[in-house]
């Protein structure tokens, strides 16, 4: 095997390794249930908040309010770090699809997701 070959496939290999490593060190998750709803509706954002404990706030336009340049909704991050929020979505909010984002601990969850409004 050339000397080339060999420097490559283990450059490949370490990429492989970091790469795991770095997608392995969040355990942050979001989901949106269920992940369409009509203006109003009832949905539950759930999630891990990783290290975070204290408030998480989903942020969205498709839900209701104005913090942070759009709408929130709030839950508390249980022992295990996990959450549950309850809410609706905006009944101004227009069909289409909503990223939805979190925080928590005055970070960003670094985690998205998706609601459909229909």
């Amino acid at each position: 095997m050339s000397r080339t070959l060999m420097l490559s496939l283990a450059a490949l290999a370490g990429l492989a390794v970091a790469g795991t490593a770095f997608g392995s060190a969040s355990h942050a998750r979001l989901a949106v249930k269920p992940g369409h709803a009509a203006p109003g509706g009832v949905i539950r954002i759930v999630g891990n908040a990783d290290a975070c404990t204290g408030t998480v706030t989903a942020i969205s336009a498709a839900f209701p309010g104005h913090a942070y340049g759009e709408g929130t909704l709030t839950g508390t991050v249980h022992a295990n770090h996990t959450f549950v929020i309850r809410g609706r979505l905006s009944r101004n909010a227009h069909a289409g699809r909503y990223s939805v984002g979190a925080r928590c601990g005055g970070g960003n969850l670094g985690v998205a997701t998706y609601v459909r409004v229909s």
